[in-house]
């Protein structure tokens, strides 16, 4: 078995899949990478979350998390709320604007993948959901071992 070669590639596909999802992002939205980071997690989540959760989640540090989530909060993105379950921490949640917002980013981001998969032919349409399906699966396989 080649597995410097299988390493290879897979720390090849990091980078690669990076820039590419990077440049379908580009300009999807008015806010700082940071501040989308916040939204995304919200909004894959679907529900209220703590600010450590948040934090935890993300890999940013508490007290940038502060200052993220007031602009992101003084913009009508998120609401902060009391939390039920622990009466010393605050749940913050996606408001129908940071949920719009959400819809909108993923609904562009999706157009301009669309736009690159027009590039290649039926062939090689077929062959990229082939690869990617295959990927999923045994990076899935691997995770279960």
């Amino acid at each position: 078995m080649a597995i410097a070669q299988i390493s290879k590639e897979y720390l090849e596909l990091i980078p690669n899949l990076f820039k590419n999802f990077q440049r379908l992002n580009q300009k999807s939205s008015n806010l700082t990478h940071l501040q989308n980071q916040i939204l995304e997690c919200l909004f894959m989540n679907q529900h209220p979350l703590t600010i450590k959760q948040i934090s935890e989640g993300l890999n940013i540090p508490k007290q940038q998390m502060t200052d993220l989530l007031k602009r992101l909060f003084d913009q009508g993105y998120i609401t902060k709320s009391q939390n039920v379950n622990d009466k010393r921490s605050f749940v913050i949640q996606l408001t129908e604007k940071g949920n719009a917002s959400q819809h909108e980013k993923w609904g562009i981001i999706y157009q301009n993948f669309v736009n690159d998969l027009s590039k290649l032919n039926d062939e090689e349409q077929i062959d990229l959901e082939y690869a990617l399906h295959k990927v999923n699966d045994l990076l899935k396989k691997m995770e279960e071992r």
